[in-house]
């Protein structure tokens, strides 16, 4: 009698040990059939897996779908591509590491940024993508009204947050209290990858003392990677070359 254990492990998956266990003793089971069964198996193991990365992706609240593939890595010549590629397996959630894309911008940052998080959720990750104004905000907002620390743990259950424009606007002290909390409780413990225009010498623009600035950085590099764009904005660069051509015309 045939038996199939690749069947036998979807059946599985899917939370469906009666089944697992009993297809053999049907009555009157055949080859026919039970490849039959294993076919639906699949397609049902297939469906559930899509549903879940659709499920992740939408969760994730990311502004537009990015990918690396639609990346242009030319404009960008002296960054370590393929270093970066490394981390479209999300093995760099798994592992509770970090990412930090610097640079001027409207240099491709935050189009990295939402490409690893995509890459993740296909991965199986929870992930969240926010402004770090939009997550500042929300954190003061649930501080006021007494729900701080349900709000910190709605967080702590991604498994990658990525924190968009950090050094974008200034906060008060209070507000980059609550950022110094959340990456510090993500540290060694999940994973962050943020985008920010400012080098590392710069973030005590951002937090209230050098000392708090040194504690953040130490924690997201310390277990992490860091990629530096460079150039003119992307933008910028494509409407002062539309204006050049409509001149002409």
């Amino acid at each position: 009698m045939l038996k199939l254990p690749l069947l036998e492990e979807q059946l599985t998956m899917l939370k469906l040990p009666m089944m697992r266990d009993s297809y053999m003793r049907i009555e009157q089971v055949t080859s026919e059939k039970i490849k039959y069964l294993a076919d639906l198996a699949s397609l049902e193991v297939e469906q559930r897996h899509q549903n879940g990365i659709n499920d992740r992706l939408v969760g994730a609240k990311f502004p537009t779908t990015k990918t690396f593939d639609t990346y242009d890595f030319s404009m960008q010549p002296d960054l370590p591509k393929l270093k970066l590629l490394e981390h479209a397996d999300s093995a760099f959630v798994g592992n509770a590491r970090n990412v930090v894309l610097y640079g001027p911008p409207g240099t491709g940052k935050t189009h990295c940024l939402i490409a690893l998080g995509v890459a993740a959720c296909v991965q199986g990750y929870r992930t969240r993508f926010i402004t770090a104004a939009g997550l500042l905000g929300m954190l003061m907002d649930a501080k006021r009204e007494g729900g701080l620390s349900k709000k910190l743990r709605m967080f702590d259950r991604y498994h990658l947050l990525l924190i968009d424009e950090l050094g974008y606007i200034p906060f008060e002290r209070e507000a980059t209290d609550l950022l110094f909390q959340i990456i510090s409780e993500r540290y060694e413990s999940k994973s962050i990858a943020i985008t920010t225009n400012l080098p590392f010498e710069e973030w005590n623009q951002v937090f209230p003392t050098a000392m708090a600035a040194t504690a953040v950085i130490d924690r997201l590099v310390h277990h992490g990677s860091v990629f530096e764009f460079k150039g003119q904005s992307h933008r910028l660069r494509t409407r002062s070359g539309t204006a050049k051509r409509m001149s002409k015309t």
